[in-house]
């Protein structure tokens, strides 16, 4: 595996991630240099019992991902994180709630990555995460069939190592880019799961609830967390429903339940949630 410029990239080692992750409990964690689409196979392996709460799936070199609304996601080998997590919580957390793992997957990864790349990451809801005003992270989380009941494959894809050269649209970073420093991609992704790993129990012992405060987090709830790191907030933006539709209003605040508040000029509020949308921007034009 190089970079484009020829150097070398180094593959996550699985005997150094499992003696960072050793104290996680995690459930099946499976390496495979090669995956079609480590969320579609993780589902697979969730619906037949094989893999259980916390397992991981992760591949150097995706060649048939899906990003959100079904657009493509193929990663150049080694230059990336690709990773999906099982989230099964059980009768701890009413089946509502599990659309808040993607917002807490996306707070996981932004602590994870400011910690090691030493450079502030936040979130554009509903699923990315920014460097700046650059898209440097993907989330999508799907709802699967587990045991008797269900749980939520978070599948992401952080871009870690690649050239600008590389990238595939002039609004996408790597955090190596942003940070202008190498990062180690197994340090990385050990702090993404350590994170993800406490944050999920905090979750679960407040069971599912996004306003409580977490046990932990210095008394702030997962709402507040997320509220913390939404770059979206405070701008004007443009929102593009499936139907056609579109708004153009300042969000204000994220809903007890996730959603996006927008507030027009008349001061008229809407609600909108993740899968009610087709595109989300800043009226500026900017990403973020």
């Amino acid at each position: 595996m190089k970079t484009s410029d020829g150097t070398a990239r180094a593959a996550i080692d699985p005997a150094r991630f499992a003696q960072l992750t050793k104290q996680l409990e995690l459930g099946t964690v499976l390496f495979k240099d090669s995956s079609g689409s480590t969320n579609t196979e993780l589902a697979q392996l969730a619906a037949t019992g094989t893999a259980g709460h916390l397992s991981v799936y992760y591949t150097e070199h995706q060649q048939a991902g899906k990003g959100r609304l079904g657009r493509s996601w193929v990663t150049p080998l080694g230059s990336s994180i690709t990773v999906s997590v099982l989230m099964v919580p059980g009768a701890s957390i009413p089946t509502e709630a599990l659309s808040w793992y993607t917002m807490l997957a996306a707070l996981a990864w932004s602590r994870a990555a400011e910690r090691v790349g030493e450079v502030p990451v936040r979130i554009k809801w509903p699923n990315d995460l920014l460097a700046g005003e650059f898209k440097i992270c993907g989330i999508l989380a799907q709802m699967v069939p587990a045991g008797s009941g269900y749980g939520v494959v978070i599948g992401t894809g952080m871009n870690v190592d690649q050239s600008r050269e590389e990238l595939p649209v002039p609004t996408a970073t790597s955090l190596r880019l942003a940070s202008s420093r190498a990062i180690d991609r197994t340090e990385l992704l050990a702090e993404y799961l350590k994170e993800l790993v406490n944050l999920d129990r905090a979750f679960r012992q407040v069971s599912g609830s996004a306003q409580m405060p977490l046990p932990g987090f210095e008394g702030r709830s997962l709402q507040e967390l997320v509220s913390e790191k939404l770059a979206t907030l405070g701008h004007v933006v443009r929102v593009e429903f499936p139907d056609g539709r579109s708004l153009e209003a300042a969000a204000v605040q994220l809903a007890a339940d996730g959603a996006l508040v927008l507030e027009e000029s008349s001061g008229q509020r809407t609600h909108v949630l993740a899968g009610d949308v087709h595109h989300v921007r800043r009226a500026d034009g900017k990403y973020a």
